[in-house]
């Protein structure tokens, strides 16, 4: 195993052994890929030598990049590193434009511009524990608007973000991604680009990332419904929670699970009607209906919601 530490942030590269025959003589052979590169040597001294290689080649600044942008052109699918830069970030292409920005998705919307590319073709890569690219299991972003667009990396043991400049961990399970979303939000109020904690929304990307959240949310106390046009007619249910002193809708597509925050249930219903609308997926964002859930105690939760049943 080859472990270490990348701006505060620890990995653990799993080193593969096996014997070879060469030149009719057995030999050991180590082989491992980091970031994308392969390594293999017969000797440990030359294994080491070449994963340093690799270290020193993508060094900038004296910085080691955790986060890289993928263009998804079938003729170039390279890797751009991405290097922290103060509280920002920025990208140097050997025989492209230095770019900065302050957030990861002002900074993919420069490059996909600088290529002549639309945003979409330019995804976000997180790095993980093993020094391999990977797609982020979670995003947070704002609810509705612009504002900076942070990505997580996730491997089930920790959640991993950089937040102005600094790494921040929490442990994996559900409630580790939750103590993370308080210190953003926090973040979110002092730079002004937030103006209260609930106005800050966690998307997960990963199936897997899911499970281990939700398994930490209790059962849901209600629904939010509403009926999406397109190709077909369809109803969409929100589940509803109340975790902690806050209040959550989870709005799940095919791949993806957006969780909508309110400090109650009048402000979450008001929230998650504005920004389905703002998405284009809620033509009148007072659309949304209540549906309570079968519980032991019903009145619990129509003392929740009063304004909203009608």
């Amino acid at each position: 195993m080859l472990e270490g530490q990348i701006g505060g942030w620890g990995f653990r590269v799993p080193v593969f052994f096996e014997q070879v025959r060469i030149n009719g003589t057995l030999r050991e052979r180590y082989r491992a890929r980091i970031w994308g590169c392969r390594c293999e040597a017969t000797a440990i001294p030359d294994f080491r030598e070449q994963a340093e290689d690799v270290f020193r080649a993508l060094e900038y600044a004296g910085q080691l990049p955790p986060y890289a942008l993928q263009r998804s052109e079938p003729h170039d699918p390279a890797l751009i590193p991405i290097y922290p830069w103060g509280e920002g970030w920025r990208v140097h292409e050997p025989d492209g434009p230095i770019l900065e920005a302050m957030d990861l998705g002002t900074l993919r919307r420069r490059v996909a511009d600088a290529h002549g590319l639309p945003v979409e073709a330019v995804q976000v890569r997180v790095l993980s524990e093993e020094l391999a690219w990977v797609p982020p299991a979670a995003v947070f972003r704002p609810a509705v608007g612009w504002g900076p667009w942070m990505p997580v990396a996730w491997s089930g043991t920790s959640w991993r973000l950089h937040l102005a400049g600094a790494p921040l961990s929490a442990p994996g399970d559900g409630a580790g991604i939750w103590s993370l979303w308080k210190v953003v939000a926090a973040r979110g109020l002092k730079r002004g680009w937030l103006r209260v904690p609930e106005d800050l929304a966690l998307e997960v990307w990963s199936a897997a990332a899911w499970e281990v959240l939700a398994s930490a949310l209790p059962e849901a106390m209600a629904g939010l419904r509403f009926y999406a046009s397109g190709p077909r007619f369809r109803a969409v249910l929100l589940p509803v929670y109340r975790y902690e002193e806050r209040w959550m809708a989870v709005y799940a597509e095919e791949d993806r699970w957006t969780i909508f925050v309110g400090g109650d249930p009048v402000d979450l219903w008001r929230r998650v009607g504005e920004a389905l609308h703002a998405a284009g997926c809620l033509a009148d964002p007072q659309a949304l209906r209540l549906e309570m859930k079968r519980m032991e105690k019903p009145a619990q939760a129509e003392r929740a919601f009063p304004d909203l049943r009608r």
